[in-house]
């Protein structure tokens, strides 16, 4: 019986180790606050200084805001707040609370362009575990003469991180925002098919993957207001 239920603990800590985990970029960030303007709820704005931060316990993202740097951190949440600005060297950078399907969690989107559609932008880091080299061990299994080799492993799991930026495109009457899928012809021909002139585009390929803030620009200066 010991056997058996070790070699069962072994199976399962390696199909854990070989899983690819996605989560948000900002969980294994340390917090840095830069200047920044928070919009709330009511309609108003602050100036202040702040930051993005995912609690890691809850996965929730939430925005840690204060006036001045000597003052204490306060944390606001979808239930405060619409977003917030963030204003660097690189320039000027909005993010908006969205949830992509009903059952979601609200989560801080990147606003990559404005208009008829906007484009957001979402940063995730794509964790995947490598399995360890492992020897065998040979059990003899109760009285039976049957022995079973038992993987032991040598060496420790191996992480690697990639980054992904995944793309939604959101109008302002639809509920939640659409996700550019990895076929992005087919994926935004669908999303503007309201529009002759830029799905042949979009299927002449006039537009490539990395030009989607150009090709919602083009989208909203000349169909967006029909």
């Amino acid at each position: 019986m010991k056997q058996f239920l070790l070699i069962h603990l072994v199976f399962l800590i390696n199909l854990v180790s070989a899983q690819t985990v996605s989560t948000d970029l900002n969980l294994f960030e340390k917090a840095k606050f830069e200047k920044a303007v928070i919009h709330l709820n009511d309609g108003t704005s602050v100036d202040g200084i702040g930051s993005l931060k995912t609690i890691f316990t809850s996965r929730e993202e939430v925005i840690v805001f204060k006036i001045e740097e000597k003052d204490k951190d306060e944390t606001w949440t979808v239930k405060d707040a619409t977003g917030l600005t963030i204003i660097n060297d690189d320039g000027v950078t909005d993010y908006e609370y969205l949830k992509i399907s009903k059952n979601s969690f609200a989560e801080l989107y990147e606003v990559v362009t404005e208009g008829t559609v906007k484009l957001y932008k979402k940063r995730r880091v794509v964790r995947t575990t490598s399995m360890p080299k492992t020897n065998s061990t040979s059990f003899a299994v109760g009285d039976t003469g049957r022995t079973v080799n038992v993987p032991t492993s040598t060496m420790p799991v191996m992480y690697s991180d990639s980054e992904r930026t995944v793309y939604y495109m959101k109008k302002e009457t639809e509920p939640y925002p659409t996700k550019v899928r990895d076929n992005y012809i087919k994926s935004i021909a669908e999303y503007m098919k309201d529009c002759d002139v830029i799905v042949e585009k979009i299927k002449n390929h006039e537009y490539n993957y990395s030009q989607l803030k150009d090709l919602v620009d083009y989208y909203n200066a000349n169909c967006g207001n029909d």
